[in-house]
């Protein structure tokens, strides 16, 4: 425990909270197509605009129809833009199996997968289908998604996945004989588990991809403290100040997509596959996220969860 609250205060400082992010982006977009969840609000509706901007079609893929409709309205004020929205609810195991046929139909390509969506409950929940409602939306539905929709990114010259994970990670646990957290349940502990496994996804995906000879790259991104949705309306309103002041320290949700962006288009990534990135750099993750072997197994027991044969498997 010493060691995971060491990582996560190291990791998270003043300096990079207020340190303006350096480097440049590169890559152009255009003609490729890529879907960023949870494109809605915060940083994947800034993901999805500066990916547009430099000539991808973005395909928002939204929980909610009403706000989905209300960021496309948003993000294509400006001429030469293309965005299109479909519906994807990550908690409901059938609605990822349907977004992915129905894209696959649609666009027959895909060019980078941006996992962006992520909740942070207040209370344990469960799905339709029994699974722990942050597990399922953070990283078994992003996982499901990702593993239908590879036929159509090795398809591409460079497919990319985009994984959002967080510095919550490193205070995570992965409970294999309870991935759903029935006992002790506490949404701060089950959010870090959630991005331990992402994390852990990424690594095990990573090096099958690399072992197969595929062109594909995944790689986990923690976007930095942003002022975003999924934190500001969490918090209780006796400490309705602490948010306010938030957006004033915090990163905006440009600030934050950028190294999604990053990792979506820059050339110099292309055989980059299996990191822990922040601020566009590469940086260290928790010792528990280098574990590959309880990566494969998790990879292993998701596929189960799932319902799914390994697509990977030699």
């Amino acid at each position: 425990m010493q060691q995971k609250r060491a990582f996560v205060l190291r990791a998270v400082t003043v300096f990079d909270i207020l340190f303006a992010m350096d480097g440049f982006l590169n890559g152009d977009m255009k003609g490729k197509v890529v879907i960023v969840t949870g494109a809605n609000a915060g940083i994947g509706k800034a993901t999805a605009r500066q990916l547009a901007d430099r000539g991808a079609t973005v395909v928002l893929a939204c929980r909610s129809k009403e706000r989905g409709e209300a960021a496309l309205g948003e993000l294509s004020c400006v001429e030469g833009r293309c965005f299109d929205l479909m519906r994807l609810d990550l908690s409901e195991l059938d609605s990822v199996r349907a977004f992915a046929a129905a894209f696959t139909e649609k666009y027959g390509r895909l060019d980078a997968l941006i996992n962006n969506a992520g909740i942070l409950g207040r209370y344990r929940a469960e799905t339709k289908q029994g699974f722990e409602l942050t597990f399922c939306v953070n990283y078994l539905g992003a996982f499901l998604l990702t593993m239908l929709l590879l036929p159509l990114l090795e398809k591409s010259e460079q497919g990319r996945v985009v994984m959002m994970t967080s510095i919550a990670h490193g205070w995570g646990d992965v409970r294999f004989d309870d991935l759903n957290y029935t006992r002790g349940y506490n949404r701060f502990a089950a959010y870090g588990h959630s991005k331990l496994c992402t994390l852990l996804f990424t690594r095990a995906l990573a090096e099958k991809l690399r072992t197969r000879g595929s062109r594909v790259t995944v790689n986990a991104v923690h976007p930095g403290i942003v002022a975003t949705d999924i934190v500001v309306n969490r918090t209780n309103d006796r400490f309705r100040w602490v948010a306010s002041l938030m957006k004033v320290l915090f990163m905006t949700s440009d600030e934050g997509a950028r190294t999604s962006v990053y990792l979506a288009c820059e050339p110099a990534l292309d055989r980059v596959s299996g990191e822990y990135f922040y601020r566009c750099k590469i940086e260290p993750s928790s010792e528990a996220s280098k574990n590959l072997a309880s990566a494969n197994r998790l990879y292993d027991v998701s596929l189960k969860l799932c319902g799914l044969d390994d697509p990977l498997k030699p």
